[in-house]
């Protein structure tokens, strides 16, 4: 019988979604420590409207995305809340009844990347509080791979070279716990 184990760290990811136009945010670094009060490596601006069009409505046209993860590591038991408060920030930079950016956060470990949703489907677990985690990439043979579900952004190689990087620096400071698996 295999003994319980604590809930192992993991880097925290968030992605945002916003239009270059908005004048409300002032800086990026400000919205990720409302999230996390750490240091974060970010990727990005790129383009986001040449992938999909579904946040225009709320958001405007010609949407970017920034990409960062959080140098702390956190706990896996904590990541439910991360998409809780996420939420919460949104609201509270709400203009007439609309999100002015999208947060998405997810989590970045030794064996693979999730992003955190409020929508349930096949391919994602409950984690509880309303808060379902999406497998988007498992790491095999050195990389993190996409699947058939994974959105088309974390597919591309830019984001995955990032994502491997961050991971690479992550090892480094976990030895220890990367050794228990």
């Amino acid at each position: 019988m295999e003994h319980i184990s604590k809930a192992p760290p993991a880097l925290l990811f968030t992605a945002i979604t916003y239009s270059p136009e908005q004048k409300y945010v002032q800086s990026w670094d400000l919205i990720l420590h409302k999230l996390i009060k750490s240091d974060w490596d970010i990727i990005g601006p790129l383009p986001f409207s040449k992938i999909t069009h579904y946040y225009e409505e709320e958001m405007g046209e010609e949407l970017d995305k920034i990409y960062a993860v959080c140098l702390k590591p956190v706990s896996m038991e904590n990541a439910a809340g991360f998409k809780l408060k996420s939420n919460l920030i949104e609201d509270d930079y709400q203009v007439e009844g609309k999100r002015i950016f999208n947060i998405d956060p997810g989590v970045l470990t030794h064996f693979n990347f999730s992003l955190l949703t409020t929508k349930g489907y096949a391919h994602r677990l409950y984690l509880g509080q309303g808060i379902w985690s999406e497998l988007t990439l498992i790491y095999q043979d050195k990389h993190y791979h996409p699947l058939p579900w994974t959105y088309p952004d974390y597919k591309n190689p830019r984001i995955i070279e990032f994502l491997e990087r961050e991971r690479a620096t992550f090892k480094r400071l976990d030895v220890e716990t990367l050794n228990r698996y």
